[in-house]
């Protein structure tokens, strides 16, 4: 409910006073300061007794002669945010439209005196309730929908597809709530007239959904979603299914089941996700939170899931061949917990699975295998401004040699990972770094490789957001500085017989300068690639890459790009060497503000490489693109906004090494844009 003053003349409310305030006070009373007249300010009533509208107007109304006499000035606080600027003001007081609707629930509206001499005081106070209505709490839709219609007016030669296309989209969000229970839904809508196109052969599509209902502490989700977070047997991704959980009263804990396509699927023809009976998961997770206090927390959560996945039988030679069914299970326990002041962070988690590897009934039983992971990080809380902000962290992982689960398929097994990483800040500085290692063939079958890879990792950068005082380093502008160096060794302990060994080595340093002025941007690099193979399989190689690019902001309507950049190879043992050269031009101009606007791109790349040991060019590519924007209509409230593009691309390959095969093309088009802002209750009064 609304909290609304009395008719007659409030007391001021005056906040909670602090030793700071009161001395304050003090000093000023001491100081013979003038005493401040009580005001009368008054909220008026909501149009519907009770609460205010998301977008209902705020009048408040302050007698003339009850202002503070002392000179200073008047300001309307929402939320601790001035509005002032954004009311109106009158000759009886203050009307308040809000820009955007509030968010349902309570708000709090000030009327305040700040005097020129720091005297300070409150004139009104209001706890605002907003709903939309007695029965709603809330109620909002909020979206775009596009569609685009081109028309190819000029080609050249040899250049195919149809020379009209109707693309459209829209994504559309919706909330209804009460005061117990909240209906929410997110959909994407696609739609084509080329079916080649369509994302699951309907012209007309809806790609992605969620339905969401929660009620008290129970909720129901259908569509599109991320079951649970992360794991070693969840990837984290969104997936179609059904998925309903609950809130516990025990360690604030909570509970959740669900089933979903095991291989993810989309369009409105997928359904819920849960009809193919090959493809369908079903798992739960139970979450606990034992310990939570504003220095420590500890999580303890539980994942089972099992199910089944159909995909091609690629190694039958029966193109009709029926595909192949794989049945799993897994299962997962983590400690997730911040410790010592929420500096120290420790996470461990153990899975195990049980998969069919070559598919249900083909003569294999499934293979059991298990995982783990720890992580923990040192977040120290920086002491000032000027300290040094660091974080050091260690992380190890096992996937064991037969370890899968059906909702992480793609993870990694077979393999150990340890890795230290760390990143730091001070001022106008950062670093950060790491060292991984990680070993393959755990369980060292004969028949497969045993190798190690260990990668590192080194960075710093330094920005300063102000010009240096050395007027030489004035006038190449505002410095952004950073340097990288990183490498990675790939070395087989053991090869099998008939196989390539691995011996690979590469190293990468890279030296980056960045210069900003009101109106011009410019920087300079240089990377540092080599490559050395210990096996001869493959030439050593050094590449170096020199680059340079600037752009200038002429005003706000015009800008220009410029770009340059040489890459040198070298093969140090064949005496040999290749060149690339890529320069690029870009433009962009506003001829009428917010109506007329185009742009202008320029690629040339220039390789000369006859003596390449493996794939020689001697090649120019020439690329150009242009585009005229006319924006017919804004996009206003529930008026659909309109745009008229004309643009033009032109391609130039000569293959100097054969010539038959160069290439010259082009082609024009002209598309009408139009979108549609879709909101309720709307952002604009």
């Amino acid at each position: 409910m609304a909290r609304f003053p009395p008719l007659t003349t409030p007391a001021p409310k005056r906040r909670a006073a602090t030793p700071f305030t009161l001395l304050l006070c003090g000093w000023l009373m001491l100081s013979g300061a003038h005493a401040i007249a009580q005001a009368d300010a008054r909220l008026a009533p909501s149009e519907i007794d009770g609460f205010f509208q998301p977008r209902e107007p705020l009048r408040i109304t302050l007698a003339a002669d009850a202002l503070p006499a002392d000179p200073g000035q008047l300001s309307l606080e929402l939320d601790g945010m001035d509005v002032s600027a954004l009311a109106q003001r009158r000759t009886e007081g203050w009307v308040y439209v809000p820009v955007r609707p509030l968010a349902p629930g309570h708000h709090e509206l000030r009327l305040m005196f700040y005097g020129d001499q720091g005297e300070v005081q409150e004139l009104g106070y209001w706890s605002v309730e907003v709903r939309h209505s007695s029965g709603l709490r809330s109620a909002h839709v909020d979206g775009q929908l596009d569609l685009a219609l081109s028309q190819r007016v000029a080609e050249s030669e040899g250049i195919g597809g149809d020379d009209f296309r109707a693309q459209g989209g829209g994504h559309l969000e919706s909330e209804v709530s009460g005061d117990r229970w909240t209906l929410s839904s997110n959909l994407d809508l696609m739609a084509v007239n080329d079916q080649a196109l369509a994302i699951a052969d309907r012209r007309v599509d809806l790609a992605r959904f969620q339905l969401r209902g929660e009620f008290d502490r129970y909720h129901l989700a259908l569509g599109d979603q991320q079951l649970t977070a992360a794991s070693l047997i969840q990837d984290g991704f969104e997936r179609r299914g059904v998925s309903t959980g609950a809130k516990l009263p025990l360690w604030d804990g909570t509970a959740s089941i669900y089933q979903a396509v095991s291989r993810q699927t989309v369009g409105l023809d997928a359904g819920l996700g849960t009809d193919e009976e090959n493809n369908r998961m079903t798992g739960g997770r139970l979450t606990f939170w034992p310990w939570r206090s504003d220095t420590t927390q500890v999580m303890l959560a539980g994942e089972h899931l099992s199910g089944r996945v159909s995909q091609p039988d690629y190694g039958s030679l029966d193109p009709n061949a029926d595909p192949l069914v794989h049945e799993g299970d897994a299962w997962n326990l983590t400690l997730d917990g911040l410790f010592f002041q929420r500096q120290l962070r420790v996470r461990l988690e153990q899975a195990e699975s049980e998969y069919d590897f070559d598919g249900m009934d083909q003569g294999f039983d499934p293979e059991q295998g298990d995982a783990w992971s720890a992580l923990l990080v040192l977040d120290p809380t920086v002491s000032g401004t000027d300290a040094l902000d660091w974080r050091l962290g260690l992380e190890a992982r096992k996937m064991g040699t037969w370890f899968r689960s059906l909702a992480n398929r793609h993870a990694p097994a077979d393999k150990k990972l340890e890795r230290a990483f760390f990143d730091a800040t001070k001022e106008k500085w950062t670093w950060d770094g790491h060292y991984a290692v990680e070993q393959s063939n755990l369980t060292e079958d004969d028949r497969y490789a045993i190798s190690e890879t260990r990668q590192w990792q080194l960075g710093t950068a330094y920005f300063d957001y102000d010009l240096p005082e050395n007027p030489l380093l004035t006038l190449l502008g505002q410095p952004t500085y950073s340097l990288n160096l990183g490498g990675t060794t790939l070395k087989d302990d053991y090869t099998p017989q008939g196989y390539l060994a691995n011996d690979l080595k590469t190293r990468r340093a890279e030296l980056t300068a960045a210069f900003s002025k009101e109106q011009l941007q410019w920087s300079a690099g240089i990377h540092y690639d080599t490559l050395e193979d210990g096996t001869d399989w493959q030439p050593d190689n050094r590449t170096r890459a020199t680059r340079l690019d600037a752009g200038w902001y002429l005003n706000s309507d015009y800008n220009f790009y410029i770009g340059w950049e040489l890459q040198h190879t070298t093969y140090p043992e064949q005496n040999l060497s290749t060149d690339r050269h890529i320069y690029s031009f870009d433009a962009n101009a506003t001829f009428v503000p917010e109506r007329l606007a185009g742009s202008f791109s320029m690629g040339l790349n220039q390789t000369s490489a006859r003596d390449d040991p493996f794939f020689a060019q001697w090649d120019q590519t020439t690329y150009l693109n242009a585009n005229l924007n006319w924006r017919l209509r804004e996009a206003e409230g529930h008026r659909p906004g309109v745009e008229l593009i004309l643009s033009i691309a032109r391609n130039d390959y000569r293959d100097q090494l054969v010539l038959p095969n160069s290439v010259n093309s082009y082609q024009a088009f002209i598309e009408l844009r139009t979108h549609l802002p879709v909101t309720y209750p709307g952002i604009q009064p």
